[in-house]
């Protein structure tokens, strides 16, 4: 042990024996966390409400979300309004009751509001993007051709870059490159060439996903090989996203590099993210090189 570290635990110590100090965990009150996704021409179908899990116990999703809430999503300035309820198979998820849904619509406003058993008052709002008029997938070949890749390729890492382009979403706060393989978690087969059945591969090494974010005024990411790592269907997405979602992501990872404590987010009444997306899909295969 280090004596930075040391150090702190002695004074956790010493603050844990004095009971006359307060202490921000012991005074705590944990807070509701909400967290939906409206996406552009898709219905909705779900939203999350949980309450922050203690330090030193597994979190377990199951027990951390709040049952029995009032929730609805409206459309600012328009008629449009969806009512959700507890899903009974999941705790903590909310979707929309009996005979009611909504599909939301690029450049709206649209707000949810939310009343917790304990008469919590929690609410968000959020701006759907705009519809992508233009996005190319394409390789940028030896010559200086692009090659555009469509629906349903075959591709491997041996093949040039792939690369998305798009022209600027109306109400876009940035956007996200996101990739994931469509293969079961257990039946993953790697695309590394050395690679054999006989190899055993780790549960946490079966990563299927990972994305990336850039600022609103770009207008081009490259995806390189080295990011896909499993033969088979993957699903690439390139997104336009709302810009509190944005400010949330580019601020979890300050918090995670230590450069400020707490994530921007736009709920009020608790933490969280309420944000709208616009997507554009591309499924390609990924073949391994023999």
């Amino acid at each position: 042990m280090g004596w930075g570290t040391l150090g702190m635990a002695l004074v956790m110590l010493a603050l844990i024996g004095c009971d006359n100090v307060p202490t921000e965990v012991s005074d705590y009150n944990p807070e509701p966390v909400l967290y939906g996704y409206l996406t552009n021409g898709e219905p909705v179908s779900e939203i999350f409400l949980e309450r922050v899990w203690p330090l030193g116990i597994r979190y377990t999703p199951q027990q951390a979300g709040i049952v029995g809430s009032q929730m609805k999503i409206f459309g600012v300035g328009i008629n449009d309004t969806l009512h959700l309820t507890d899903d009974p198979n999941y705790r903590g998820r909310y979707i929309p009751v009996a005979g009611e849904s909504m599909i939301p619509r690029g450049k709206t406003r649209y707000r949810i509001e939310v009343t917790t058993p304990s008469h919590e008052f929690v609410y968000a709002e959020t701006v759907v993007p705009d519809t992508f008029s233009r996005v190319e997938s394409y390789q940028v070949m030896p010559d200086g051709s692009h090659r555009i890749v469509q629906n349903g390729d075959t591709l491997t890492r041996n093949d040039p870059t792939l690369f998305f382009g798009w022209d600027g979403v109306d109400s876009a706060g940035g956007y996200q490159g996101l990739g994931v393989t469509l293969v079961p978690r257990d039946s993953l087969v790697p695309l590394d060439p050395d690679w054999t059945p006989e190899d055993s591969i780790y549960a946490e090494d079966r990563t299927k996903g990972g994305f990336m974010m850039v600022r609103d005024d770009q207008r081009q990411i490259s995806l390189p090989w080295i990011i896909f790592s499993w033969q088979g269907p993957h699903r690439l997405e390139l997104m336009a996203i709302s810009r509190d979602y944005y400010d949330y992501l580019f601020s979890s990872f300050r918090v995670q590099q230590g450069l400020i404590e707490t994530a921007e987010t736009n709920v009020h009444g608790g933490i969280g993210v309420f944000s709208g997306i616009t997507k554009h899909v591309l499924n390609i295969v990924m073949k391994k090189v023999e």
